[in-house]
């Protein structure tokens, strides 16, 4: 378990805390997106120091960054899980020698596979790291968009690293920070859940 403390939100006034089971991290982002390879290597270096064992994407752009840092490290290529969406993206040109399988049922259609792709990761991920930027628009990519929008409705935390600030919501609250001090972003995290919510029996 690690713990997270940090200063006010952007809509809060108190400091935030909170802790994340040290399991797996996704690292995911546009397929489009690059990510400068010092980058990559300091954040994975630093969530394997606190613990985390990693889930990545077969996608091109961020997702293929992360499979290269992650195939030059022994340490943490042991300790990956590459999540395929098609039979032919599990062979090492892709996987780069990780540990890789095609996760979603056959005869979907490459956009359905690819979303149920996602889905698989976000839900065996305890915490979510988002490149989300796509170049080629200058928006968020609608896997990134997926991705963090399935994380925080099951009430996972997210860091984005982006130059837009991931938008309001009633169940998250977001905060300007640092990913253990090796990338700068924002925190979106969601608000704890307490005991005695309306949909528990009397």
């Amino acid at each position: 378990m690690v713990t997270i403390t940090l200063a006010a939100g952007l809509t809060e006034r108190e400091p935030l805390e909170f802790r994340i089971p040290t399991r797996s991290a996704l690292l995911a982002g546009s397929r489009n997106g690059m990510i400068d390879p010092e980058v990559a290597e300091r954040v994975t270096g630093a969530l394997a120091a606190a613990g985390f064992s990693f889930l990545v994407g077969c996608a091109t752009g961020v997702d293929a960054c992360f499979r290269l840092t992650l195939a030059e490290r022994e340490q943490w290529s042991e300790s990956t899980f590459v999540a395929c969406a098609f039979a032919d993206r599990v062979r090492s040109s892709v996987s780069r020698g990780l540990y890789a399988s095609v996760v979603v049922p056959e005869g979907l259609s490459p956009a359905a596979a690819l979303r149920r792709r996602t889905l698989w990761m976000v839900k065996r991920a305890e915490l979510v790291v988002l490149f989300p930027d796509d170049p080629l628009t200058g928006h968020w990519g609608r896997g990134s968009t997926l991705a963090f929008r399935a994380a925080t409705e099951q009430l996972k935390p997210v860091f984005v690293v982006s130059s837009t600030a991931p938008p309001r919501s009633p169940i998250y609250q977001v905060v300007r920070a640092s990913l253990f001090d090796v990338a700068d972003g924002y925190w979106a995290v969601p608000h704890p859940v307490a005991a005695g919510t309306c949909d528990e029996e009397v």
